[in-house]
């Protein structure tokens, strides 16, 4: 303890010792306050009261530890002190505590006199009791204003899922709080089925963090079996070191008469914006008499105000017949619930001139004094929505049709998986159900992995996004079925809006026929490549072979029969050479189907062409009309194929015996065009547009035909036209048009 004031008297020592002693074994709390109203002394009293050691407040400013709310209150008691020492003034002052809580206590101040080194003396002691006033005071008050505004607390164990209500909650559900029940289970047993949801997901996200408290308003059981509205604000206050809720409290707030009037308020609004609405007043009798109606019944309906008040006019005559029934079933469905509003499905009126309306009816039964009463209700045309909704179940009813009939398998799938699919789809891949289809991710219809060892989940899942970002996806894919089975398919997504949520379209095709015929041609091919390499070595080989030894024969031979017999196979063996040169050429053809497509120099090929025939050929004249243009066409490998056949076939078949073949070149804009032109017979009228048919000549000719059909064949290839024309004065034009690379 410090005393910074010195003495406090002037006495003798012994009496300033005995004076301490006495104020340190008092009760109460002694302060004394220099002219900052700074702690120079305290008594070790503080400490029993307010948990401070006097060490603690000596130096500090008193205010510091006076309730903000009683601060004017101890100004006031220092400002009307006497300038003299006088009498103490009293105040009731709260003081902080050492933990913080707050104690009442009873202050006397005082000016000190001369001999005190201080300005105030303060003697305080503790106001037995005020702390329990207060509490119960500040409980009787909570309670009066929870109960003003239909409020009940809850405190919920979120480990133990017990929940401690107060009474004013069970109350407002007409329970005791016994029946109510103090667990978590007994409370979801009350509530409305179609807002457990709704307040189950307010919760987690409340839960989760997401929310800095949840709120949701929703339907609670009575005891006595009505429903009541109720808003639930709630807090989680407690969690565990690792974050899980431990403790929840909050609130229930009876909402109920507000609630009610806010839906009917809606429904009433409804009413007018769905469409035209028409108020009727019905007895409340078998027929439903009809005792008003608005005046806008003429505009809606076609019938006067007037002709339906009369008096036998019953309500349940406009009803169409075929509604008629339904509409008093439901009705009186409706009503045995005991609720007192009626809102029966759609259905038709039948209109004065005997159209029919579709209408939506909002009624509600008004009770009388006399136990009697009346329905009141308006009826809204929704005509239009009725016929649109007809339209859009009609479309539906369509492409439903059409998802199921087509014979491609037809599936939609979302991110998280499928939702639908057509019976195809089930066919092609073994299962019993669409439940059954969509339990299945769409990789776990494949083999793990894929022909080219990518991994199938993770291709499946590339494609489906490539598909969702960019709007489609194409892409041959290997399925499995249910039964372990794979099978080959074409897969193509198609991105599209499905119950206002991005979604997949996805058709799979079977293309096991198609790929079983690609490996029947790729075998074809294979067989076809034998045959060339045998038609290009071992059977040219032995011909050329033939050839040599009939030379070698005739220049020995000096019998002319003999050398005309051999001349005869030196001809036949000629022949057969280029049989099998033009088969070689069209089996090249045939491997490469589609011959590739290059930038080709025309005169280089050309007169390639000509030096060799003229060097095949010697007795037969070969003309070039004008230099060939320095053309670049679009053409294959083959091209000198074409040129070589057409020169050959210019002096094959002609009958002079100098064959005169003329060649001349012409450049237009997109193409081209090479003539060949000969003295030959020409060809008939009727023959040239079927002499590039395949073998049109036949094996009799010098020629078999199959060199113009490889002609027409190669040239249509390289997206030119090839047909032939009267020369003049004799003789035939075969004429090439080329693509021209400009």
């Amino acid at each position: 303890m410090t005393d910074s004031g010195g003495s406090a008297t002037n006495g003798g020592q012994e009496d300033a010792n005995w004076y301490r002693q006495l104020v340190e074994l008092s009760p109460d709390v002694t302060t004394i306050l220099d002219s900052e109203e700074r702690v120079t002394y305290v008594s070790s009293a503080v400490d029993r009261t307010l948990g401070y050691s006097p060490d603690d407040l000596t130096g500090e400013l008193v205010t510091e530890y006076i309730h903000p709310a009683d601060r004017d209150a101890v100004g006031e008691t220092i400002d009307g002190l006497p300038v003299d020492t006088g009498d103490p003034q009293t105040v009731e002052v709260r003081l902080r505590r050492a933990d913080g809580s707050w104690r009442w206590v009873e202050s006397r101040v005082l000016r000190a006199p001369e001999n005190v080194a201080g300005k105030l003396i303060v003697t305080s002691r503790p106001i037995a009791g005020r702390e329990a006033r207060d509490a119960e005071t500040t409980k009787e008050r909570m309670e009066m204003a929870l109960e003003g505004a239909n409020l009940g607390i809850w405190d919920w164990d979120m480990v133990t899922d017990e929940v401690e209500r107060d009474e004013l909650l069970t109350e407002m559900l007409g329970y005791t709080p016994a029946e109510m029940g103090e667990g978590l289970a007994d409370w979801a047993e009350l509530v409305h089925p179609t807002g457990k949801q709704r307040h189950d997901n307010a919760l987690a996200e409340h839960v989760e963090k997401h929310t800095p408290y949840y709120e949701c308003e929703y339907r609670l059981q009575t005891k006595s079996g009505d429903w009541k509205w109720v808003r639930t604000v709630g807090k989680v206050v407690e969690r565990d070191d690792d974050g899980t809720p431990v403790r929840a409290v909050g609130i229930h707030q009876d909402i109920d008469d507000r609630k009610r009037a806010q839906l009917a308020l809606e429904e009433e609004r409804a009413m007018f914006t769905d469409g035209p609405a028409v108020v009727f007043k019905w007895a409340d009798a078998e027929g439903w008499p009809i005792e008003y109606v608005s005046e806008n019944v003429e505009n809606v309906f076609g019938y006067a105000p007037g002709e339906l008040q009369s008096e036998g006019v019953q309500f349940a005559d406009l009803v169409h017949e075929e509604d008629r029934e339904p509409l008093v079933e439901d009705v009186a469905d409706q009503r045995a619930g005991g609720g007192d509003r009626i809102n029966p499905d759609p259905y038709r009126v039948v209109t004065a001139d005997g159209d029919v309306r579709w209408v939506l009816e909002h009624t509600k039964t008004v009770r009388e004094g006399t136990g009697n009463g009346y329905l009141l209700g308006y009826l809204v045309d929704v005509t239009e929505r009725k016929e649109h909704e007809h339209e859009l179940a009609a479309r539906e009813r369509k492409y439903r049709n059409l998802f199921e009939d087509t014979r491609d398998a037809l599936m939609i799938l979302d991110r998280d998986g499928f939702v639908d699919c057509n019976e195809r789809t089930l066919e092609l891949f073994g299962l019993d159900s669409i439940a059954a289809f969509v339990e299945y991710a769409p990789w776990e219809l494949s083999p793990e992995r894929q022909p080219d060892g990518t991994d199938s989940k993770d291709g499946a899942l590339a494609h489906i996004e490539r598909a969702f970002e960019t709007g489609e996806a194409f892409f041959e894919w290997t399925h499995q079925r249910a039964d372990g089975t794979a099978f080959p398919a074409e897969v193509k997504l198609s991105r599209f809006e499905y119950e206002s949520e991005p979604a997949l379209h996805a058709l799979v095709r079977d293309i096991t026929e198609r790929k079983e015929y690609e490996q029947r041609l790729e075998t074809q091919r294979d067989n076809l490549d034998v045959l060339n390499r045998v038609l290009r070595h071992d059977i040219r080989n032995d011909l050329q072979l033939v050839t040599a030894y009939a030379e070698l024969i005739a220049e020995e031979s000096d019998d002319e029969t003999a050398r005309d017999y051999i001349e005869t196979v030196l001809e036949g063996a000629e022949h057969a050479v280029e049989l099998t040169r033009t088969a070689r050429e069209m089996a090249d053809v045939m491997l490469s189907a589609a011959d590739e497509i290059e930038e080709i120099a025309l005169r280089s090929v050309l007169e390639s062409e000509l030096e060799e025939v003229r060097s095949a050929y010697p007795d037969a004249v070969f003309t070039v009309d004008s230099d060939v243009p320095a053309e670049t066409v679009q053409a294959g490998s083959m091209l000198a194929s074409v040129f070589r056949n057409l020169l050959k076939n210019a002096v094959q078949h002609n009958d002079k015996s100098t064959p005169a073949v003329t060649v001349s070149a012409t450049t237009r804009a997109e193409t081209v065009v090479v003539r060949i032109a000969d003295n030959g017979p020409g060809v008939p009228p009727e023959q040239q547009d079927t002499i590039f048919g395949k073998g049109e000549t036949g094996l009799e000719s010098s020629g078999t035909g199959i060199g113009l059909y490889l002609v027409k064949t190669l040239v249509e290839n390289y997206g030119g036209s090839v047909h032939v024309e009267d020369n003049e004065p004799e003789g035939a034009v075969f004429v090439v048009a080329l693509p021209r690379v400009t």
